[in-house]
């Protein structure tokens, strides 16, 4: 299993869909950055702001993280797990 190591801060859990079909989200407010090492296979997508990572019982979740886009890409890269 591979594995990066960020700098993230929780922003939102999505936890699936009403009857209605209204998103069920919670906010996560005023959480500290904190250093964590994520498995590669529970990143579904890593934007600027965000990574999008899966969680227990089928829920994403969103995370701040500290740096650039460009700097986990290249990360990515160097470890082989990027294809550009």
């Amino acid at each position: 299993m591979k594995f990066i190591s960020l700098r993230v801060q929780p922003a939102r859990t999505y936890h699936g869909y009403t009857d209605d079909n209204q998103l069920i989200v919670d906010d996560v407010a005023d959480a500290e950055f904190v250093e964590k090492v994520i498995a590669i296979d529970r990143i579904l997508s890593i934007t600027e702001d965000y990574v999008f990572i899966t969680t227990t019982h089928g829920r994403v979740q969103t995370w701040s993280y500290e740096g650039s886009l460009a700097l986990v890409k290249d990360r990515l890269a160097v470890a082989g797990l990027l294809i550009a």
